[in-house]
């Protein structure tokens, strides 16, 4: 998923959410960015406290709008859902 799509299609969203991944079945929060080695783009760092959508667009704010996302173990995002079921809500990147 680039840059760009990720913020056009969360600018709506409560800058509160809580930024998660889905692997394996599993919802793993997203912690931290990092650059790929020899690459424009950007790996998304696990950790045991999520990032909420406001802290993630700090973190990535001067990136180019190309700059394509990946998880922690460098498979593609292609889009995320909404978990709705806590008071924040969840944005859960697949």
């Amino acid at each position: 998923m680039r840059l760009d799509d990720f913020k056009n299609l969360t600018q709506f969203m409560s800058t509160k959410s809580l930024i998660f991944v889905n692997h394996n079945a599993t919802m793993i929060p997203i912690s931290d960015v990092d650059y790929i080695d020899n690459s424009p783009n950007i790996k998304l760092i696990v950790g045991s406290k999520p990032l909420s959508l406001s802290q993630l667009e700090t973190r990535i704010l001067h990136l180019s709008t190309a700059t394509e996302l990946f998880t922690h173990d460098l498979k593609p995002i292609y889009g995320f859902h909404l978990n709705l079921e806590h008071t924040i809500p969840y944005i859960i990147l697949k």
